[in-house]
C-alpha cells in the first residue's frame, strides 16, 4: 500500500498559488505569441494583397514579429520556473502518476 500525502502546510499553500499564477503568466504569453505570429504571418499580408492596407504596413509586420518572439522567449522563461516550482508536488505527493 502507498504511504498518504504530506499535509500540506501554509508555505505550500503560498508556492502553490505561486505556481498557478506562473502557469496563467504563461498561458497569457503564449496566447499574446500566438495572436502576434498571427497577425504578422497572415492577416497583414491578406490585407495589404488585398490592398485594404497600404504597403507601407509591410514594415510593421517585423516588428510585430519580433514582439511575438519576446513574448515566445518570455514564456519560456517563464516555462523554466514552473518546471522548477514543480518540485513542490514531490515534498506533497510522492508520486506523479496515481
Amino acid at each position: 500500500m502507498m504511504p498518504d500525502p504530506a499535509p500540506i502546510t501554509s508555505l505550500s499553500w503560498a508556492e502553490i498559488g505561486k505556481l498557478l499564477h506562473h502557469m496563467w503568466y504563461y498561458f497569457a504569453l503564449i496566447i499574446a505569441f500566438g495572436a502576434l505570429t498571427l497577425t504578422s504571418m497572415a492577416i497583414i499580408p491578406s490585407l495589404i494583397s488585398t490592398n485594404a492596407l497600404p504597403k507601407s504596413y509591410n514594415l510593421l509586420r517585423f516588428s510585430i514579429f519580433v514582439t511575438g518572439l519576446g513574448f515566445l522567449a518570455l514564456a519560456l522563461v517563464v516555462l523554466g520556473s514552473i518546471i522548477d516550482m514543480a518540485e513542490l508536488l514531490d515534498k506533497i505527493y510522492d508520486r506523479y502518476w496515481i
